[in-house]
């Protein structure tokens, strides 16, 4: 039984708790239609999906990430954390492969890719593991989105001549997105994703172009010294920013020939590498340390910032309902409430967004939410669980003469510990950083307790 669905759910449903958290892109939720699905995708078109899944809210953080790490070691973990992912999640696809090879169910529409692969891999621990590290990473971006959405609203309409503090845009921008989370999940959403990709190139580029004229502005640029603080801080970031990786067996299996997937794979990734490498380099290398968690509000005033927070607020509001609405038919499907538009599905959604609302009030900081989800759940879906599994069911086959005989190459199982060995001890590391920043940094005091919650206010930018 799929996970978080119901007989009655529609196609554009199927892709359930996949980890789509990113903000920039994540309106392209890939709902890919029968008609899609029947020809299939082809190499490009595959990479372009791809690329638009993972380029999203992460890549805002990128240029603060770099501070702590030098610049340098930084610019080195987005090349690394490049390649890993590539490598984890064309591992993943294998296991989808390994899974279609050996049991004739997954060989249709398959709802929840990821959490069967764990399943089958390891056991129904497995399964139940991944499902809630799904459901923690997407409602994790839905209160990033929240704080995020507040930011770049509070800065637009602060350019205006009107000011309210963080904590109150973030009451109502909760409030406005409430309704919409009570609606399915749209139809028909699988051409925005080349819209979505272009978009994002976009603003990442006026982002950059307006950083590097700014930074010719700035007299003496400081650039803080590499410690290990900041390194854990940028684990989380960057891992952040690549949290997409786990979706690529859902796209594989939408392809013309899956043997072709590899291939699309890393033209995403070399995608990513030219947005993400580019906009972390020049915005960090000319702003030094006046970079922001969210790199939109260290923009100077005009038409660049005001173009790039309306393609934000456009695409982060249209992808909110789209990522939570996953965690939230999984959580209906365990309370019994019916899958047809009713009153109990509008006040459990309701009451999620108020849940999310009071965490974004209590930790009012873009940057500690997201470091704290990429350090975490983010890490165990793109770099522990699948090598892990990959092993797993390579290994399996072994024993079943019936199966494909898969034996892994020395160095490829190597390759796979050392990333399970990285994501244990990084992300272990870098969530205790995130964690331990959220309760020490000057907003560690929740909104709901400020005296006056105008001490939590949004940059108007400009140098």
């Amino acid at each position: 039984m799929s996970l978080g669905m119901t007989p009655q759910a529609s196609f554009s449903n199927l892709r359930v708790l996949e980890p789509l958290v990113h903000g920039v892109a994540s309106s392209a939720n890939l709902q890919i239609t029968k008609e899609v699905k029947h020809g299939g995708l082809g190499v490009i078109t595959a990479a372009i999906f791809l690329s638009g899944e993972m380029a999203g809210s992460g890549v805002l953080a990128l240029p603060a990430a770099m501070i702590g790490t030098g610049g340098w070691l930084g610019l080195m973990l987005i090349l690394l954390f490049t390649a890993n992912a590539g490598f984890s999640g064309t591992r993943l696809g294998l296991c989808w492969i390994m899974l279609e090879e050996r049991y004739e169910e997954f060989r249709g529409e398959v709802r929840d890719p990821y959490p069967a692969i764990a399943e089958k891999a390891v056991g129904r621990w497995g399964r139940i593991a991944s499902v809630v590290a799904i459901s923690l990473t997407l409602y994790g971006g839905g209160c990033v989105f929240i704080v995020l959405i507040a930011q770049l609203l509070g800065s637009l309409i602060g350019s205006a001549g009107f000011q309210l503090s963080l904590c109150v845009w973030m009451v109502i921008v909760a409030i406005c997105l409430t309704p919409l989370t009570w609606m399915g999940t749209p139809k028909d959403f699988w051409p925005i994703a080349v819209g979505a990709l272009i978009t994002t190139c976009l603003a990442c580029l006026l982002v950059i172009i307006t950083c590097v004229l700014d930074g010719t502005q700035i007299e003496e640029k400081v650039f803080p010294t590499p410690t290990y603080d900041g390194t854990f801080k940028a684990f989380g970031s960057i891992m952040f920013a690549f949290a997409g990786a786990s979706t690529f067996p859902t796209i594989q299996a939408d392809m013309k020939d899956r043997s072709k997937f590899n291939i699309s794979a890393l033209m995403a990734m070399g995608v990513l590498f030219a947005i993400y490498f580019p906009m972390a380099a020049a915005c960090y290398f000319s702003l030094g340390d006046q970079v922001t968690d969210n790199i939109v509000l260290a923009m100077s005033d005009g038409w660049q910032r005001i173009t790039v927070e309306i393609m934000l607020l456009l695409h982060l509001i249209s992808a909110y309902p789209i990522i939570t609405n996953p965690p939230a038919q999984f959580f209906e499907q365990l309370l019994g409430i019916p899958s047809d538009f009713n009153w109990k599905r509008c006040l459990f959604r309701s009451l999620s967004v108020a849940g999310l609302l009071f965490i974004a009030e209590t930790v009012p900081s873009f940057g500690s939410i997201l470091d704290l989800v990429g350090a975490s759940t983010v890490t165990l879906l793109t770099f522990i669980f699948p090598p892990y599994f990959y092993m797993k069911l390579s290994d399996a086959s072994i024993d079943k003469k019936e199966w494909t005989t898969r034996k892994l190459p020395l160095w490829e199982r190597i390759y796979c510990w050392a990333l399970i060995l990285i994501g244990l001890a990084g992300g272990a590391c870098a969530t205790y950083t995130a964690v331990r920043n959220i309760f020490s940094s000057s907003l560690s005091v929740p909104c709901y307790l400020m005296g006056d919650t105008t001490n939590v206010t949004i940059s108007a930018g400009g140098h």
